[in-house]
């Protein structure tokens, strides 16, 4: 039988080892960057724990608080409590910016929760605008649900920038009753 002989070089070698490796045995456990975020009812687009719930749609962050959205987009959101019974208030807060009316001259933007459209609005001016629309107590009988959002039109700015734009948006949301 051979036996092991370790130096004094190398048992020092090994113990630094095992303490340099023994927070990674507890860290994903422990770790939020290894743990799912769970699903959200309120979404706000610049955020990297909320960005796997947008679906389709969303250019990357810009300024570090806003997303330009395609012509349609859409978003995952988790259903509030109690809105299984009261339904909710879908919020969508986003900005028309100058551009777009400029080339487009009006927008209307529809939403739908499940496939269900909800009524359109129209916006014939560039400025911050938040998009509320009632959704009812059947379309909210799950954990979560996908909403969708879509604009009559979107711009292809000029330049190198081939991007359809619509709208710029900062946060979605699904609100109790």
């Amino acid at each position: 039988m051979t036996r092991l002989s370790l130096t004094s070089r190398t048992t020092r070698s090994l113990a630094v080892a095992l303490l340099c490796l023994a927070p990674l045995a507890v860290v994903p456990a422990g770790c939020k960057l290894f743990r799912k975020t769970p699903l959200q009812s309120t979404v706000n687009t610049f955020d990297p724990h909320t960005a796997g719930q947008l679906v389709e749609g969303f250019y990357a962050v810009e300024a570090g608080a806003w997303r330009w959205t395609a012509r349609q987009f859409s978003v995952r959101l988790k259903i509030p409590a109690g809105a299984a019974q009261k339904g909710a208030t879908l919020r969508l807060s986003f900005t028309v910016p100058p551009a777009v009316i400029e080339k487009s001259g009006t927008i209307t933007l529809t939403g739908s929760v499940e496939g269900s459209s909800l009524a359109p609005q129209t916006y014939s001016a560039p400025g911050d605008y938040t998009y509320r629309r009632n959704v009812p107590a059947d379309l909210c009988s799950g954990s979560d649900t996908t909403v969708s959002f879509e604009l009559d039109k979107a711009m292809t700015p000029d330049g190198p920038d081939k991007r359809s734009l619509g709208v710029v948006v900062s946060t979605i949301g699904l609100e109790p009753k």
